[in-house]
């Protein structure tokens, strides 16, 4: 029987390397936001008012919360621990890592499905008690929305990608997670073309959505299964004796370490709509929702660096050579600003009439929120390439304080600043949390590297 096959080497150097990836990706995000936006414009146009469109938007932001907030982040470990292995040509500890890893994938998205009910629960019976906790007006009823929260987060369960994710960018295999990205937007625009044609309402667009997620979520562990076989690792994958209490040392608290900061890192994608749909009701989220795309369409790209920079790090830690990151990341670090905030711009001086043509003016409020996004995108595009530093060099811990700090200043902010701004001062809280997020990333890294270098000296 043949070994199982570990060979991840390439002609192309560390940088072309992080290139081509970066441009796959880029490119079928792009894609894919373009699909995302192709498909809002239908379902907007198709359905009655902002406040069935806000509410669509409003489930599908919850349940993202959850898909990110209360999964654990496997493909961190994978990439982190199965560099060493490959590394020391060790199939058996990668097969077991793995399969550590398919464990805690099928435990965590039990755990988000059972969190997402129970706290909507909680916030019914907070509503009930003291209505004043809801928003006032803009189409808010808990009660309608409590069975539409409980079937729409089910796709919870099906979001157990963390380790086929991380089997793929271990082994170089971008292209597949390329095409991956766009199978949900694909297959969602595609539904919502046909929701339209059959005059579907909110039901039918939500059930669309809904198909499209579960697809997207599939389709990315057959990838990570087909790549299994490929390298003969499938059934050493189902033999492996791995510990799920006792595994490797250092595993769990890197485990665990990790997922906190995926956690915050999600508040900080997904909390924005939820506080705004709180604060404001479906109706603005709908005009939110827009100019948060808008952002996303043109800034997306420049915050991609981190899931393709990550396996080179870490590569190039096990190999005993941490002296080459600072140069590295810098340069990304730099071309990512830069194109963030010349794409603010961009939305700036053709946003009003992109809008103004294809939404009306109802939502004119949206590129000035754009605008704000778009600047808020660019600050945090520019620490992006710095944040795989941390899991590089076995200190995500570090990450957690970054983030952590960003997220308590935008929740804070958000608060503060809409009572004085109003709806912009949701977007401008964005920024806020953005800036002192990159302050600290800088400083933290600056620190860790030193310390890299100093053991690799």
């Amino acid at each position: 029987m043949k070994r199982p096959d570990l060979d991840i080497r390439s002609n192309k150097t560390v940088g072309k390397r992080i290139a081509a990836n970066t441009g796959l990706l880029v490119g079928s995000r792009g894609l894919g936001v373009i699909l995302g936006l192709a498909t809002l414009l239908i379902t907007a146009n198709a359905l009655d008012n902002q406040i069935s469109f806000g509410t669509i938007i409003f489930l599908h932001g919850y349940m993202l919360f959850f898909a990110e907030v209360a999964t654990f982040q496997s493909w961190q470990s994978v990439i982190r621990f199965g560099s060493d292995d490959v590394h020391n040509e060790d199939p058996g500890r990668l097969a077991g890592l793995i399969k550590f890893g398919i464990k805690i994938d099928v435990l965590s998205a039990v755990l988000a499905y059972a969190g997402a009910i129970l706290l909507f629960e909680f916030y019914a019976v907070l509503v009930a008690a003291y209505p004043h906790f809801a928003p006032q007006g803009g189409g808010f009823d808990v009660e309608i929305l409590k069975p539409l929260v409980m079937a729409y987060s089910t796709v919870v369960l099906f979001q157990i990608t963390g380790t086929p994710i991380g089997i793929l960018r271990l082994f170089d295999k971008f292209n597949g997670l390329a095409f991956a990205s766009i199978v949900m937007p694909g297959v969602r625009l595609l539904g919502a073309v046909f929701a339209y044609f059959m005059g579907w309402g909110m039901i039918g667009f939500l059930c669309v959505w809904y198909v499209a997620s579960v697809s997207g979520y599939v389709f990315k562990v057959l990838l990570g299964l087909s790549e299994l076989f490929k390298r003969r690792l499938a059934k050493p994958v189902l033999k492996a004796k791995e510990g799920f209490f006792k595994p490797r040392e250092g595993l769990w608290a890197f485990v665990w370490k990790s997922n906190v900061d995926s956690t915050l890192a999600a508040g900080v994608n997904q909390l924005p709509i939820l506080l705004v749909g709180g604060a404001f009701g479906p109706a603005f989220v709908a005009i939110y929702k827009w100019a948060e795309e808008i952002a996303k369409l043109l800034s997306e790209g420049v915050k991609l660096l981190d899931q393709v920079i990550y396996p080179e790090l870490a590569r190039i830690v096990s190999g005993g050579e941490g002296q080459r990151i600072l140069r590295l990341v810098t340069r990304a670090s730099l071309v990512s600003l830069g194109v963030g905030l010349f794409l603010a711009g961009v939305v700036a001086v053709i946003g009003p009439f992109i809008i103004e043509t294809t939404l009306g003016a109802e939502y004119a409020g949206v590129i000035p929120l754009a605008i704000v996004l778009v600047l808020g995108a660019a600050l945090f595009a520019a620490v992006a390439p710095l944040f795989p530093v941390f899991y590089a060099a076995n200190r995500p811990e570090k990450a957690i304080y970054a983030r952590a700090a960003g997220l308590i200043v935008y929740v804070i902010s958000f608060f503060v600043l809409i009572q004085y701004f109003g709806e912009i001062g949701s977007a401008l809280a964005v920024v806020a949390g953005y800036f002192v997020g990159m302050v600290l990333v800088v400083i933290l890294t600056r620190q860790v590297l030193r310390g890299l270098h100093s053991r690799d000296s």
